[in-house]
């Protein structure tokens, strides 16, 4: 098993991968393990007294993807965070990296198995921040709504740069 905690993030080609690719890998991987790399929970205890005030944000991230043909696995580190502002201060940070890993069929491509393991590893591995950060929240004697589930974005086509709007529907200053 490689270190893929230092690699760079692996991008798919700009001609992404067909849905054959992508589905070979789908059908045919299997997981292997999710594992939890590093954690940080940090509470600012002069903030705790308003936590009703609290706004809470989240966002998740692939800091590296690997894929190795000869041993037939794909792996990801994925980070997660949560934060809490009261106004402009920072209340709360939590943030956590799992490496999701999977075994892929033979024959799948490179950019079939990065893809599927971008996509899926992201889903597989969310459960257990929500879990940890439930569980985490929850000694720290905090009062918080649970994480929201998360949604595939892959579906959703890009959002338009505001040139772009101005182009076509003329409007230009």
């Amino acid at each position: 098993m490689s270190d893929i905690s230092k690699e760079m993030t692996v991008k798919v080609a700009p001609e992404g991968f067909s849905g054959a690719e992508y589905n070979k890998v789908a059908r045919g991987a299997e997981l292997e393990g999710i594992i939890l790399m590093n954690s940080s929970f940090d509470v600012k205890a002069e903030c705790i007294s308003d936590q009703r005030d609290w706004k809470l944000s989240h966002g998740r991230k692939i800091l590296s993807c690997q894929f190795n043909e000869e041993e037939r696995s794909v792996a990801a580190v994925l980070e997660y965070n949560v934060t809490a502002r009261l106004g402009r201060k920072r209340a709360l940070r939590c943030v956590t990296q799992y490496a999701v890993f999977y075994e892929t069929p033979a024959g799948a491509t490179k950019a079939g198995a990065i893809g599927f393991c971008r996509n899926v590893g992201t889903f597989a591995a969310y459960p257990y921040f929500r879990a940890l950060f439930s569980r985490l929240s929850s000694e720290a004697n905090l009062r918080l709504p649970p994480l929201p589930a998360i949604a595939s974005m892959a579906h959703i086509p890009p959002k338009k740069s505001k040139e772009a709007k101005k182009v076509k529907t003329g409007d230009q200053k």
